[in-house]
């Protein structure tokens, strides 16, 4: 027995709550558009994309806010963007969806049609670079002075971990008297130099933060890490609380030191290092014969220091 559409009026092998396929399908739609206008912000600079209040770089992101925007009404199982043209202002991107809105309905195609309002501005991160804005500094700084060698392991440091990101925002590097001021826009890139250079060379890291203005929600910032570099390694001589010892070794924080005098081992963490009066003496170190083998000579001033079996 043929059956009659009430929308239409065809007659029909399938009925689907009264209504021929076709009909069902125009009343039931696959998809629909949750909001009327879709935004889109690009930085112009990085290409960022503005995500949920967080600025992205991943240019999928785009594809991604226009079908957040589509609710889907059946079964689905695909979807994509046929056309979309970013242009300032409105734009249209059509979608299509497949899939099928009752189990008695072959899967077809439908179109959607989403609007784009598109727009650019400036990240804060390239806001910042543009207006050399210091959102952050790493103070690097050393128990002795730091020599030429020091200086070119941070500025590599440096170097390397800012080649990571094509926009790291504003950076300056400053030569002070006693280390180096590294100043940047980015507190990521900040926190990731100063862990850097602190997995390189035994040190102290602490940080702290300062408002620089706002209230609430919208404060902003300033970081501030001090790398407080202890670099010793085994073979320094030093003098630490006014006596001469000779670096050992150096694990988990802690330096195993030679006392020059009484030959005594102490094990002192590398914090109280940092606070204790340390400095590196004038000495000439060589190895010499002593009892049939050889040993090393250490002459501080006028005393002299015998290490046998360290040559």
């Amino acid at each position: 027995m043929r059956k009659v559409c009430a929308l239409c009026g065809r007659e029909t092998d399938i009925l689907i709550e009264g209504l021929c396929p076709d009909c069902y399908r125009k009343t039931h739609p696959l998809a629909r558009v949750k909001r009327d206008v879709v935004g889109i912000v690009r930085c112009p600079s990085c290409g960022a994309i503005l995500y949920r209040g967080r600025w992205v770089r991943d240019p999928r992101v785009i594809e991604k806010l226009i079908l957040e925007s589509i609710e889907y009404m059946g079964r689905v199982t695909n979807v994509s963007i046929e056309t979309l043209s970013l242009r300032h202002g409105l734009n249209t991107a059509v979608v299509k969806v497949r899939g099928t809105v009752h189990e008695l309905i072959n899967e077809y195609e439908e179109e959607v049609q989403v609007r784009v309002r598109y727009s650019e501005e400036l990240c804060p991160r390239c806001r910042d670079m543009i207006n050399e804005r210091e959102r952050a500094v790493v103070q690097v700084r050393s128990i002795i002075p730091m020599n030429g060698q020091l200086k070119r392991l941070i500025l590599d440091i440096v170097r390397r971990e800012t080649i990571k990101d094509e926009r790291s925002g504003f950076l300056k590097v400053e030569d002070v008297s006693d280390g180096l001021d590294i100043k940047l826009s980015d507190q990521g890139l900040a926190r990731a130099i100063a862990y850097k250079i602190h997995k390189a060379v035994p040190s102290r890291v602490t940080e702290s933060q300062s408002v620089v203005r706002g209230r609430g929600d919208k404060v902003v910032t300033k970081l501030s890490i001090s790398v407080v570099l202890v670099p010793l390694s085994r073979g320094s001589i030093i003098i630490y609380s006014n006596k001469p010892y000779y670096v050992l070794s150096y694990s988990q924080g802690t330096f195993k030191l030679m006392e020059l005098g009484s030959k005594e081992i102490a094990n002192i963490r590398l914090g109280d290092i940092v606070k204790g009066s340390v400095s590196v003496p004038s000495y000439e170190a060589r190895c010499v014969e002593s009892q049939g083998s050889k040993a090393l000579e250490i002459v501080i001033g006028s005393d002299r220091y015998v290490l046998n079996d360290m040559c």
